[in-house]
């Protein structure tokens, strides 16, 4: 079964070039030059989306519209490699983030790194039981006293991985390696973000598990309630 990718891009020559390369490694490829309305219908069935940001109905838009019922990784693309373009891409729910120019190795790379990690994730299910947090790697939830915290897939790839391994230390270039593909300074930082996100979808329910370590590291523990 071929895999099926939605690609959106405003400049035809990249849009083409990222089919042909798409298609010759065996994934199904539809493509849009333009959104003029976001239709939720058109983003369905889906196993991975990629996004320009710079469009008249931005990626941004599109990721933030889509995001709440679309759990397929989605990758936003642009010509800025800016910091708070990256802040904002990662509040809005996307998975990852490419900046132009890149080679088509490189889309590859990580178009394939998602795609694995979403087959493997299908075929496995395992439910974290800590106090009152359950953590559900099949449906991708995370609940706090029965109430599902709104994370982003990144998010909670990153909650499962530490909260999969109670105590041990993760340093942030750890936790990168585990979610990128590829060195990328913007998206090293971005850790630290992810981090900052989870940290505040925690506050309300007065639960904060995951402890930052001297040095540059983070770990989680049984959680406690918050003296925040």
């Amino acid at each position: 079964m071929a895999y099926k990718i939605l690609v959106i891009d405003d400049d035809l020559s990249i849009l083409r070039l990222i089919k042909n390369v798409l298609e010759t490694a065996n994934y199904q490829v539809d493509i849009r030059s333009q959104v003029d309305a976001i239709d939720l219908c058109d983003f369905i069935d889906y196993d991975l989306i990629l996004l320009d940001v710079m469009m008249p109905v931005s990626g941004f838009d599109i990721c933030e519209a889509i995001r709440p019922s679309i759990k397929t990784p989605i990758l936003l693309i642009t010509a800025k490699d800016m910091d708070e373009d990256l802040i904002k891409g990662i509040h809005l729910g996307a998975d990852d983030y490419i900046t132009k120019p890149f080679s088509m190795e490189t889309l590859l790379a990580r178009v394939k790194m998602h795609i694995r990690r979403e087959e493997r994730n299908r075929n496995t299910h395992r439910i974290i039981e800590m106090g009152n947090i359950s953590i559900d790697w099949d449906s991708k939830e995370v609940k706090i006293d029965g109430e599902v915290i709104p994370l982003t897939k990144r998010e909670f790839d990153i909650v499962y991985i530490l909260s999969s391994h109670p105590h041990r230390t993760y340093k942030k270039e750890e936790l990168y390696d585990l979610l990128y593909p590829q060195s990328a300074d913007a998206q090293w930082r971005s850790i630290s973000e992810y981090i900052y996100q989870i940290r505040q979808k925690f506050k309300p329910y007065k639960v904060s598990p995951i402890k930052t370590i001297w040095g540059g590291g983070y770990k989680w523990l049984e959680p406690k309630v918050s003296n925040d």
